[in-house]
């Protein structure tokens, strides 16, 4: 990235940070149907309404969204410790050895949606991708999402033959008989791993590619864009909603909307004018994504009955709630999150996990609590 004055990275900073906290947002509310095992059956027309309108905008764009700004923040991590000879490559790896065991953990005990695992999964893989250019990080990220993830589905809907790796893996590592503990759950993760792929990438040419400064000395063409990615993502993805035909497409019309919304959020970040402060409540939240995050899920699996695992299994008070219940606990506790974590941040640099997760990376402890 070019050289940049205080006050410019400052605003960079703080704008990754209200990306981050959107991420979470966008993710959180489209895990609450599995998060408190919602009674989709049978729901009331306003119930209806607002499920399929929260589908259609954040199912399958959430999850390419945060594995986004994972990217961008590897990458950031990276140079950073390489530009102060902190031998990055053993630093991160010790990173993302705490990550996937908090993921681990997270998805054996807590709730079977974990994304940590398959984050850490893809952050070794990354490693193999530091070095490269913007243009051969581009060009490898649409190999990823076009030629792969895109591409298998297209392949196997409009061909006699049918690939996945999933059930292949199965084959060759399990067999037929009974699975080691873990192993299948493990290969699920590595195989939703490699459809993401792409989507980290698309961060990490982002960093490289120096985004908010190309998208702030572009502003019109970029609001433009922003707008066609989005029309074009949610009217693919509202076809796919209602209509089999283009299922093969269900890996690009996501993406093409996830897009859109990076596009509408620098830009409404990097604005000159008032709508700069929209995205600011969520600088704080974005600041302490992986404690929130496993927050979320610990809050709704002792809430809702059947969402749990392990010793939280039945432990809830609800039992299939509907919708709009679910949604509005959902809701109230991400405004919750947020009002917490900018008090918590205005005495503590970090987040409970941020902080032993940052003891851990660089094997030493760091101060938690401001000095006033």
């Amino acid at each position: 990235m070019a050289p940049i004055n205080g006050k410019d990275q400052y605003q960079r900073i703080a704008i990754l940070d209200q990306m981050r906290g959107l991420a979470l947002l966008a993710i959180f509310l489209a895990n609450v149907p599995g998060l408190a095992q919602v009674d989709t059956d049978g729901q009331s027309s306003a119930n209806q309404v607002v499920y399929d309108f929260l589908s259609i905008v954040l199912d399958d764009s959430a999850r390419p969204l945060f594995a986004f700004m994972f990217g961008i923040s590897l990458l950031l991590i990276y140079s950073k410790l390489k530009n102060k000879d902190l031998r990055p490559y053993s630093t991160l790896v010790r990173r993302l050895l705490l990550l996937a065991f908090a993921g681990a953990i997270h998805g054996y005990v807590v709730w079977s949606g974990d994304i940590l695992l398959m984050y850490a999964m893809a952050g070794f893989v990354l490693l193999l991708f530091m070095n490269l250019t913007a243009k051969w990080l581009l060009t490898a990220a649409l190999l990823f999402w076009l030629g792969y993830t895109v591409g298998i589905d297209v392949m196997n809907d409009y061909s006699p033959y049918e690939f996945s790796l999933n059930g292949w893996l199965k084959h060759l590592l399990l067999g037929s008989g009974e699975p080691p503990t873990g192993a299948e759950y493990l290969i699920n993760e590595f195989t939703s791993m490699m459809r993401h792929l792409g989507f980290f990438l698309f961060g990490m040419y982002a960093y490289r590619k120096g985004l908010l400064s190309f998208i702030g000395e572009r502003r019109t063409l970029m609001w433009f864009l922003s707008f066609v990615f989005l029309a074009i993502g949610l009217a693919g993805k509202t076809s796919l909603y209602d209509d089999d035909f283009l299922n093969p497409l269900d890996a690009f019309y996501p993406f093409v909307l996830t897009i859109g919304m990076i596009l509408c959020i620098i830009l409404l970040g990097t604005s000159r004018t008032f709508i700069s402060k929209a995205p600011f409540p969520f600088s704080a939240i974005g600041k302490m994504a992986f404690t929130h995050y496993l927050m979320q899920s610990l809050v709704f699996v002792s809430v809702f009955h059947l969402s749990g695992r392990s010793i939280f299994t039945g432990i809830g008070i609800w039992t299939e709630p509907t919708y709009l219940f679910a949604l509005s606990i959902g809701v109230i506790l991400f405004v919750a999150q947020m009002i917490f974590s900018h008090f918590w941040l205005q005495k503590f640099y970090y987040g409970p996990f941020e902080w032993l997760w940052r003891i851990g990376t660089y094997g030493k402890v760091v101060p938690l609590k401001r000095r006033i």
